[in-house]
């Protein structure tokens, strides 16, 4: 277009050869609003660099990362080599459904003091299919489109991460502002940059889905599911931000819906170290679960499936390793699929 761009897609790959190529036939499609192009890739060996000139030709603008930059790194990279005003940065797995760089440009039109604009995203797995609510937890904010004043955001923040970074569109001067992204951060590293611009920046919210995340193994939230930092982050996160609770009054029910929400993951990763035959990482996931919220022991005694296995792990954990791995070892002989999400 002859127009000059106000917006700019960053694509911060790392071995992106896989869904790279939807990724950007999704963004080069969108019409409507003039923008630029880059990639910032932390060292790529694969093919993604192949595919990104073979589809994108001149259109996209290649940097090369001469280290490893990581997640944080490669983010802020994207913002030093965006030219424009606003940045959406697009995960490259994920999918750019049609009008959605119009819709926040129009945005933020409308809105010049915003600091960033986000919308409601769907979630699709490996395969481009739709993955159920019970498996990913939408990212709803509100059924409308909401302006919220500088400040006001970071209510919606305190107790979970509802915004997918795919699904946001920042202005340059609010990550310059801020700070940029925490690399002491690997799990919540998007979730503390969003609190922190929410602070001090408007934020809109655009309640139509415009873009499709992908869940599945190979993406970075899913290396975490080995451990317990991501869940350890989490909760510095959110001790973090609860002190900016001033009224005891407020800070209680929110602290409470924090740990019972914390508490239910930290169970579920008891759950998948039971399945992975880790005994000892359940036990110290089950024991922060009910430190966090005593309330999930009545969680566990309504399933009696889980409360058994519980029962079984805190009672004789050598034998509960042994037969989970016996299980899985026969699960594994009767299903060779890839991912089968519970």
């Amino acid at each position: 277009m002859d127009e000059s761009p106000n917006i700019t897609v960053a694509i911060p790959t790392y071995q992106g050869s896989r869904h790279l190529a939807e990724a950007l036939r999704g963004i080069l499609r969108q019409e409507g609003v003039p923008f630029d192009l880059i990639i910032s890739d932390d060292q790529s060996d694969d093919d993604t660099l192949d595919i990104a000139r073979a589809l994108a030709g001149d259109r996209v603008r290649i940097q090369i990362n001469s280290e490893r930059l990581g997640l944080a790194g490669n983010w802020n990279r994207c913002v030093e080599l965006c030219r424009t005003p606003l940045i959406a940065i697009f995960h490259q797995d994920d999918r750019m459904e049609p009008g959605h760089l119009a819709a926040h440009v129009r945005a933020f039109d409308a809105n010049p003091d915003a600091g960033l604009v986000c919308n409601e995203a769907l979630v699709i797995d490996d395969l481009g299919q739709a993955v159920p609510e019970t498996v990913v937890e939408r990212c709803r904010i509100a059924p409308v489109d909401r302006n919220f004043e500088p400040g006001k955001f970071v209510a919606q923040l305190l107790v979970r991460n509802p915004l997918r970074c795919s699904a946001v569109t920042l202005r340059k001067m609010a990550h310059e502002r801020v700070g940029g992204f925490d690399p002491s951060y690997r799990y919540v590293v998007d979730w503390d940059f969003w609190t922190r611009v929410a602070n001090d920046w408007g934020v809109i919210w655009l309640s139509h889905p415009s873009v499709s995340m992908r869940w599945h193994h190979a993406s970075e939230t899913h290396r975490f599911k080995v451990g317990t930092r991501d869940l350890e982050e989490i909760e510095r996160l959110q001790s973090r931000l609860l002190t900016r609770v001033e009224s005891l009054e407020d800070r209680i029910p929110i602290q409470k819906a924090a740990h019972r929400r914390l508490a239910r993951a930290y169970l579920n990763r008891a759950h998948d170290s039971l399945a992975r035959g880790d005994s000892t990482a359940a036990r110290l996931c089950l024991r922060r679960a009910v430190a966090l919220d005593r309330g999930i022991l009545k969680s566990i005694a309504l399933d009696p499936r889980l409360a058994l296995s519980l029962a079984a792990l805190l009672a004789a954990p050598d034998f509960t390793r042994r037969w989970y791995l016996h299980r899985r070892s026969s699960n594994l002989k009767t299903d060779q699929s890839i991912w089968q999400p519970r």
